[in-house]
């Protein structure tokens, strides 16, 4: 006899997205269940439940040492986060739908233990943390695995040294918490402080806001906001702080935190702005082609705003070499911020790619703040996290022998095998051949034990990491046009065909004022917004609340301005009960669209130049 479930109930997933794809991981509760994934979440099983909104290629990789199956799901995401139209425009809610696909289990099958504070070894009878009750139940959690037996753990250093490295992960991108940072400094003993603080789209949209006249700076505006408040206690303790907050212009950037440090009295710190890897003015001229299509880069000239190449680790080993309290770069590879003060304190060749890799594996677990140590894990009953409201950011404790993640004490959150295992996919393709500038690393040949109470040793094989590629990464951000939405609302009563009305009204007026759309979409909240076209078939009950989004993408802002032309008519001359999306008077939801592609740079052309200040 078989029981038929949903994968929610024997694995976890998280997903991610690069570029018009989507990566999502499968990830077994318990080992014992990595051979019933790899035989039933099988691409065909996988097409068939994502059906019409993947329109490309699915992939699968095995990643047997932590019970995990990676997929990655080409053109689900229509064009891209900087292109789609679609609500939900980052991938990041795709794992939820995978969930729901059906699994058999055999008759003999025991149901298994999932995750919970027990995971990360806290006890029943044990004070959580930021209030939460010493009597709450305790979600039952897995056995802790025992250590893998060898030298896993070594980093290849001197057996004689007991150099030990602790790094702190302040942010994982620019509109983090602030909070951690502060505690980190304070109470973290930590030897570095890293701060990431970009997106794909971080540097094309600060560049098209720049020439389209809105005055943004061309650094992270958060800047001094951020590292302001630490940088007297990092200078005083010898935290040396490492940050991509230099954007477009880390020169400036550079020479604004030290006005800062100035004006509070901070004598003696110095900054390096690392610069390199933009290539906007040049890029048409290399004879290059887009990755995403074959097409010559040089065709879409007239439309780049902005060409940046991900830049490796080289700027900041050269600048804490020289004695850099503060490292300011350009677009690094977000892992690269760990990796850098490694490979200075451990003496890493940058040809040494055995290493690199080890480096590059601490860096990506680390790289998203606090996601390895419990953010955007929770959920609740499958996975449940303590302390959401104050979640403790992680530190990387690394010596030549020994990698452990942890967290301060007394903070929300939780670290554990299966917190890491998500990190170590997340936004992966294959991982055994993970890309990055300074080497090519294969994830699938680590591991990870629980020691301690949210703390997680890492384990990775001797032989793990490929030399760097030729070439760098370069994302080009390309203009295509504007785009626009709005949203109506209905409740009660009738509510789905009100708003299935309103649809046709718009649709016809739309013919009527001759729109000239690229694309239109149409999207019904709480029914099909977010899985859009693979959303499960209804009950038959009608919803007691909908809301119609109408999103549209021109090439004039003229025509997109069309859209709330015709919306807020809607208010004498819709259907009764239509609600609306509330905005500011008079104000505008039309913006840019900057599509980014890709193409491969030689390392030639983007050489890296460093300044002090």
């Amino acid at each position: 006899m078989t029981t038929i479930v949903t994968l929610r109930e024997i694995a976890h997933s998280r997903s991610g997205e690069k570029g018009n794809s989507s990566m999502i991981s499968v990830i077994a509760y318990d080992m014992a269940d990595y051979e019933l994934l790899c035989r039933q979440v099988t691409i065909e099983a996988v097409r068939e439940l994502f059906g019409p909104i993947t329109q490309g290629d699915i992939e699968r990789y095995e990643a047997p040492r932590i019970g995990a199956l990676n997929f990655v799901l080409h053109e689900v995401l229509e064009g891209g986060r900087s292109r789609t139209l679609a609500f939900e425009e980052s991938g990041k809610a795709l794992s939820s739908l995978m969930l729901t696909l059906p699994i058999t289990l055999p008759g003999e099958y025991i149901p298994r233990e999932r995750i919970g504070p027990m995971a990360a070894g806290l006890s029943a009878d044990k004070e959580t943390v930021s209030g939460a009750s010493k009597n709450a139940p305790t979600p039952r959690g897995p056995r802790l695995p025992a250590a893998p037996q060898g030298g896993a753990f070594c980093l290849g250093g001197d057996p004689a040294t007991k150099k030990t490295i602790r790094l702190g992960s302040a942010t994982a991108w620019s509109r983090d918490r602030f909070g951690p940072a502060e505690a980190l400094a304070e109470r973290g003993e930590l030897d570095y402080l890293c701060f990431e603080s970009m997106s794909e789209i971080t540097m094309s949209a600060a560049q098209a806001a720049r020439q389209d006249g809105h005055g943004s700076l061309p650094y992270d505006p958060y800047l001094i906001d951020r590292l302001g408040p630490i940088l007297k206690t990092c200078k005083e303790k010898g935290i040396k702080i490492i940050s991509n907050q230099g954007w477009l212009d880390p020169d400036a950037a550079a020479l604004q935190l030290q006005s800062f440090a100035r004006e509070h009295g901070i004598q003696g710190l110095k900054i390096a702005a690392v610069r390199g890897g933009i290539l906007t003015d040049e890029i048409t001229g290399l004879g290059l082609d887009f990755l995403e299509t074959g097409r010559p880069v040089a065709e879409s000239r007239a439309d780049i705003v902005s060409a940046e190449a991900y830049l490796g680790c080289e700027g900041i080993v050269r600048a804490l070499s020289e004695g850099a309290d503060v490292v300011l770069t350009t677009r690094v590879a977000d892992a690269c911020l760990y990796l850098g003060p490694l490979a200075h304190e451990f003496g890493w060749s940058l040809e040494d790619h055995e290493k690199m890799a080890r480096g590059m594996v601490i860096g990506h677990l680390m790289e998203c703040g606090a996601q390895v140590s419990g953010g955007y894990f929770a959920d609740p009953g499958y996975k449940d996290v303590p302390g959401l409201e104050d979640l403790g950011h992680p530190i990387a404790e690394v010596s030549e022998h020994g990698i452990a993640l942890t967290k301060l004490a007394g903070t929300g959150g939780l670290l554990c095998p299966a917190t890491c295992k998500e990190q170590l996919l997340y936004e992966v393709g294959d991982p055994s051949n993970y890309l990055a500038p300074d080497c090519i690393t294969d994830l699938t040949q680590v591991s990870f034990t629980q020691s301690q109470p949210d703390r997680v040793e890492v384990h990775i094989d001797p032989s793990i990491g490929k030399p760097r590629p030729p070439t760098l990464k370069v994302l080009v951000g390309v203009r295509e046009g504007y785009m626009t939405e709005e949203m109506v609302i209905f409740a009660g009563p009738g509510a789905l065909a009100r708003a299935q009305a309103t649809q046709s009204i718009l649709e016809h007026r739309f013919r009527q004022i001759a729109l000239d759309a690229r694309q239109i979409r149409f999207d019904y909240l709480g029914l099909n917004a977010v899985h859009r076209e693979a959303s499960p078939k209804q009950d038959g009950r009608d919803p007691y609340e909908v809301i119609l989004r109408v999103a549209i993408k021109t090439d004039l802002p003229r025509e997109a301005d069309k859209l709330r032309k015709e919306i807020d008519p809607l208010a004498v001359n819709g259907l009764y009960g239509t609600g609306k999306w509330a905005t500011s008077a008079g104000g505008s939801r039309i913006r840019s669209v900057i599509g980014l592609s890709s193409c491969l740079v030689p390392r030639e052309h983007a050489p890296i130049s460093i300044t002090y200040y």
